[in-house]
């Protein structure tokens, strides 16, 4: 589940974790609770629903958890709404529902230079403790350094289990270009309506970051990942 503030990488990340997790044969179902519908253009290789937790319509995320075919539940969250989950986890008694049918949940949480990323994360791990597993994003796109992050946040984060990785930057140009095709990231490589250039760095991107993910047993163990090599 993705979580945190507005325009940080939420929707990219749940596509990068869609395609990885395809690659490996994992059975998938993404639900896309973002009002843009972000996850639309994967509805061709899994199942992607749209749904508002906020409105109480969880009841086909249930009937997945009894699915015991199914290996991993992607749900993109809109961004800034972090008490509001807080709230349903807490009304549905979401948690002990996981648990009872051997569910784990992860947060997956990009960050920014912003102040309210780390607001969002304190809400968080404050709320969740040790019943969800956390995955911080470093998003290179907008810095590198994550001096308040570093200094206020990341050993709490540790204290708990959560880890953190890194999202190397892709030129805007060369994201744009990916995101007009409104195809799965996993294709664009063989898309010949983009540059062979953007289309190398896109696919360097994507390695990078499926490379961060496997490389890191925690982080494969978290999002139902089986290790690979490159």
């Amino acid at each position: 589940m993705t979580l945190g503030d507005s325009r940080v990488g939420k929707s990219t990340v749940c596509k990068l974790l869609i395609d990885l997790l395809h690659s490996q044969g994992k059975t998938i179902t993404a639900y896309d609770h973002d009002n843009f519908h972000k996850l639309q253009s994967y509805r061709h290789l899994i199942t992607v629903n749209t749904v508002d937790f906020f409105r109480s319509e969880t009841d086909q995320v249930l009937e997945d958890l009894k699915n015991q075919q199914l290996e991993v539940v992607v749900v993109d969250m809109p961004g800034q709404y972090v008490h509001k989950i807080c709230h349903f986890i807490d009304k549905s008694n979401f948690f002990h529902l996981l648990n009872e049918y051997g569910w784990r949940l992860t947060f997956l949480q990009p960050i920014s230079h912003r102040f309210d990323c780390l607001k969002y994360m304190e809400i968080i791990l404050n709320f969740s403790k040790e019943w969800a597993n956390y995955i911080v994003i470093k998003n290179y796109h907008f810095d590198q350094r994550f001096n308040n992050y570093k200094t206020s946040m990341q050993s709490k984060l540790y204290s708990v289990g959560g880890i953190d990785i890194t999202l190397t930057k892709l030129h805007t140009d060369h994201y744009e270009a990916m995101e007009r095709t409104n195809k799965p990231y996993s294709q664009i490589r063989d898309d010949t309506s983009i540059y062979i250039l953007y289309r190398s760095y896109i696919y360097r991107w994507i390695q990078n970051f499926n490379q961060e993910l496997l490389k890191n047993q925690l982080a494969s163990n978290y999002l139902c990942l089986s290790k690979s090599n490159f």
